[in-house]
């Protein structure tokens, strides 16, 4: 086996702010248990435009298969039902999305290769389809409006051969074959993002590999492929940063028109952000998003439909731990301070974030305590401010949060695992209503 080195970063600490927090001023509703009958693993979740919520998770009680349930707005949870059939896999990691409209995909992986099935508004789950052979985890992204992605690495050290891959699909239409999104000796998928408009933006890095016993990674150069909608062709950006002793670990979030924010590490571990128009070309010089922000993990980085966007990460120094927040604006590409979201929390990790079409966010984490708890925050508007913590998880020991969704009236789910007085794992449900 050949182990991957990468150099690591250490850097100081950025000013940070900790703003007044606003009461949640909706409810949350008592954890719900989701896995019933079957041990949960690995759950995923998406809130509609009305409100309705879908969840899925691995369920492994005998042979691993997806199972779901759904949820109507202030309803109760529907029966399980079977998404996939049998799985020779332990890591399915699935995934789903869900448009305004209610129609949903989703997405998981096996010994085969990458699956997906969907469920039209208001119906039942497709039978699944299988669709890439070979690849397991891709990158998935579907906007509001149904248009959908994936894209995924294709080989890499030692061999000197290797490619990003992308399949899209048009809301209502069928996936495309595969696509080369770019090649060479040593390449590799950083993150993917889609607009409403169905423009798809991959960001990925050119690298230098030294194989013996280990493979030693190094010269790190990001690049960014757009592919504008029904175009078919992948028009990449050339050399954006670089090269660098480490990846850039590059976000990309796009507005409802196509304008697009890119978010990356610096060489000297800044957040740094870069814009492109609606109609491509070339992308801004770079501004400084937040100025060596310490040893930290970048949740994510979202766009609204109107540009404003939010990036959230985990500040990750010890004993200390913190969740926090920025906001900027693809049109002019300048931010805000970073403020603190995770309130008086802190020792935390597993940090989700989740944003809405009109900008309406919900951020959620598990504390460090001795007793751990699921905190969640909601923002009302993409300029407000975040609400004061507020704990969502009931039963259930050794909890962790597993996704989050919220929809653009402040509908929002939570699911969270953890094991029941029987010792089972088992997946729970809470669903907050504005």
């Amino acid at each position: 086996m050949i182990s991957i080195i990468t150099k690591a970063r250490f850097v100081c600490i950025a000013v940070t702010f900790l703003v007044p927090a606003a009461a949640q001023t909706g409810a949350w509703s008592p954890p719900a248990v989701l896995s019933t009958g079957g041990q949960g693993w690995e759950a995923a979740a998406a809130i509609d435009g009305n409100g309705n919520s879908v969840a899925l998770w691995v369920e492994r009680t005998s042979q691993d298969q997806i199972w779901a349930r759904a949820r109507p707005s202030a309803g109760h949870w529907s029966s399980v039902s079977t998404v996939s059939p049998a799985l020779q896999a332990t890591s399915v990691l699935p995934a789903v999305r869900i448009s305004t409209s209610g129609f949903a995909t989703a997405v998981w992986t096996d010994y085969q290769g990458v699956w997906t099935a969907d469920r039209p508004t208001a119906s039942t789950w497709n039978p699944p389809q299988f669709l890439i052979p070979g690849v397991s985890n891709p990158i998935f992204v579907m906007d509001s409006q149904g248009n959908a992605a994936l894209a995924w690495t294709v080989g890499g050290p030692p061999s000197p051969s290797s490619s990003v891959m992308a399949i899209t699909r048009p809301a209502g239409g069928a996936w495309t074959s595969p696509q080369t999104v770019a090649s060479g000796a040593y390449v590799s998928a950083d993150h993917a993002g889609i607009g409403a408009n169905g423009t798809v933006i991959v960001t990925w890095e050119t690298y230098h590999a030294v194989c013996t016993k280990y493979c030693v990674l190094s010269n790190f150069v990001l690049h960014a492929s757009r592919q504008d909608a029904r175009t078919g062709a992948w028009v990449t950006s050339g050399s954006l940063l670089g090269p660098d002793s480490a990846p850039h670990d590059a976000r990309v979030a796009l507005d409802s028109v196509g304008e697009a924010m890119l978010v990356a590490r610096s060489s000297s571990g800044a957040y740094t952000s870069t814009t492109q128009g609606m109609s491509g070309g070339a992308w801004s010089p770079f501004q400084t998003v937040v100025n060596r922000p310490g040893a930290t993990i970048t949740t994510d980085l979202a766009s609204d439909d109107a540009g404003q966007v939010t990036l959230v990460y985990e500040f990750t120094g010890f004993p200390t731990s913190q969740a926090l927040a920025v906001s900027g604006s693809i049109s002019n590409n300048t931010w805000s301070p970073p403020v603190i979201i995770s309130g008086s929390d802190t020792s935390l990790n597993s940090v989700y974030f989740a944003l809405a079409p009109s900008g309406v966010a919900l951020a959620i984490w598990v504390t460090g305590s001795a007793s751990p708890e699921i905190h969640a925050v909601t923002r009302a508007t993409a300029t407000g401010a975040w609400s004061r913590p507020i704990t969502v998880s009931g039963p259930g020991t050794a909890i962790a949060p597993e996704a989050a969704a919220v929809n653009s009236s402040g509908n929002a789910i939570v699911i969270y695992s953890g094991y029941n007085a029987a010792g089972v794992h088992t997946e729970y449900a809470t669903n907050y209503q504005p």
